[in-house]
């Protein structure tokens, strides 16, 4: 079958070459000595990757390609075996023990005669594997031992693992050593691993506590979690134990998530932030889910103190009890239901901290493994006057009248609502100074139609929180702590 491309008879032609370069052994061996100075290089060995390009008479006329790797190369070899025989591939194995082919008799003795009349020490000879001096020592102690009918004795040798005491070490396999943390020994996680590792955050946010107007009573919690055992360890002793857990929850735009941005700004470089998303937990492959829950806390663990956020955490943890719930969807909610509380206690240093606007909608057993659940409230009028003065004192000259007025105005108003609304304002001068005309100079708005615009910005948003805060109230006096 002829190759389809965009250029026809020349994309025939390129394949053909690529099938002779593959097939000739010649470009495979220099293939492969460009790809193993690359991952000499890659990883320090740098005299070993310039004996390796005189030796095997690399020139600069060749670089490897953008998607090579030969890591890349070996990862792809052991799942396309895995797919082939069920099974991972077995690169290492341990060395045999040595063999010691002693002589008996005349042939013996001559030997040792001849080698006490030498003074001439025997040239030295390139290193030699063990396994391969043994077998060579074998074969010719046989074939002499035939030609003098002389008895041949093979004695086992002591291996360096065995001198060591270390008879049952760990084999390497994959080029992972063993080691006591066998979670993460086999391919298959160590790839689930990397996608654990993908949602640790590394930005560079530059939000402080300060930042945020209200809800002292979320900041003081979420401080004695994380802050309190980092600064003041010598506390927490007698099995005294921080916060475990914190569930926040208010109406959409409450500030929920600005919480959580502040505590990653507040904490960055000493402590590790998960922010994890359904979109990583929920897998298409069975059991997968699950394994990812795994990982995540086994991570965190590791990596303590660490902070795991979930946000809109109602939709990994909705009741269990409903008919339209999947196999798959309960074994995943089990699996965390036992990391969060489980036989495991090993999540010491590890803060769960989790965000929803539908409280009532997450299963009752979930709602026990949070320590502390907690209302994030509407900004009062002092917060909310010194929201609007934030974000309106540079580009608006706010006077007492106009600054209570608008206070007045967005009584109900979650702190997101406010920002739109000075956005709204900010928005309205931008349109003011790029009028198609520009040739001609904008009259100098008045005083009264600036407060006139900033009055109307902030009747046009409509709040959603006022709708939703007497339910989540009522939640709270019920459920929270």
């Amino acid at each position: 079958m002829k190759t389809q491309g965009k250029y026809g008879v020349t994309a025939t032609a390129a394949a053909q070459v690529l099938c002779e370069d593959v097939r000739n052994f010649s470009t495979r061996r220099r293939n492969i000595l460009y790809l193993m100075h690359r991952y000499l290089v890659e990883n320090g060995y740098y005299t070993s990757a310039e004996s390796l390009k005189t030796e095997g008479r690399l020139s600069n006329e060749y670089e490897l390609c953008d998607n090579i790797d030969l890591d890349g190369m070996y990862l792809e070899y052991a799942s396309f075996f895995n797919m082939k025989f069920g099974k991972y591939p077995k690169i290492l194995k341990k060395v045999g023990p040595k063999v010691k082919v002693e002589m008996v008799g005349k042939v013996q003795e001559k030997k040792e005669t001849k080698e006490t009349k030498e003074t001439k020490e025997p040239p030295k000879r390139p290193p030699v594997s063990e396994a391969s001096l043994a077998n060579w020592h074998l074969g010719v102690g046989a074939a002499t031992a035939a030609l003098s009918n002389e008895p041949l004795q093979i004695v086992k040798m002591e291996t360096s693992a065995e001198v060591s005491g270390q008879e049952n070490a760990c084999e390497i396999e994959h080029g992972h050593l063993g080691s006591d943390d066998g979670l993460f020994s086999s391919l298959d996680w160590q790839s689930l691993a990397q996608l654990v590792k993908s949602s640790i955050l590394q930005e560079n946010i530059k939000i402080r506590w300060s930042d945020v107007c209200g809800n002292q009573r979320a900041i003081e919690l979420i401080k004695e979690a994380v802050l309190t055992p980092i600064e003041f360890p010598q506390l927490f002793v007698h099995g005294l134990k921080p916060w475990r857990s914190l569930l926040l929850h208010g109406p959409p735009g409450s500030g929920k998530t600005f919480l959580a941005k502040a505590l990653y700004s507040e904490t960055q470089g000493r402590v590790t932030f998960f922010n994890i998303t359904a979109s990583i937990m929920v897998s298409k492959w069975r059991g997968e889910s699950e394994k990812i829950l795994r990982v995540l806390f086994h991570m965190a663990a590791k990596r303590a103190p660490s902070v795991i956020f979930l946000d809109e955490i109602e939709s990994l943890t909705s009741k269990r009890d409903r008919a339209t719930d999947h196999e798959s969807s309960k074994r995943f909610k089990n699996e965390l239901l036992q990391l969060l509380d489980g036989m495991e206690h090993t999540l010491n240093g590890v803060f769960v901290l989790a965000s929803t606007n539908l409280p009532w909608d997450i299963d009752e057993a979930f709602l026990r493994r949070f320590e502390k659940k907690l209302l994030v409230q509407l900004p009062n009028p002092a917060e909310r006057s010194c929201l609007i003065s934030r974000l309106l004192g540079s580009s608006v000259s706010l006077n007492p009248r106009l600054l209570d007025k608008l206070v007045e105005i967005s009584d109900q108003f979650t702190g997101d609502e406010i920002r739109l609304a000075c956005k709204e304002i900010s928005m309205h001068r931008v349109r003011c100074a790029t009028k198609v005309d520009r040739s001609m100079a904008s009259p100098k708005e008045s005083q009264a139609s600036i407060e006139a615009n900033v009055e109307e910005a902030f009747r046009q948003v409509r709040p959603l929180g006022q709708k939703l805060l007497a339910k989540h109230e009522q939640w709270q006096h019920e459920n929270g702590s």
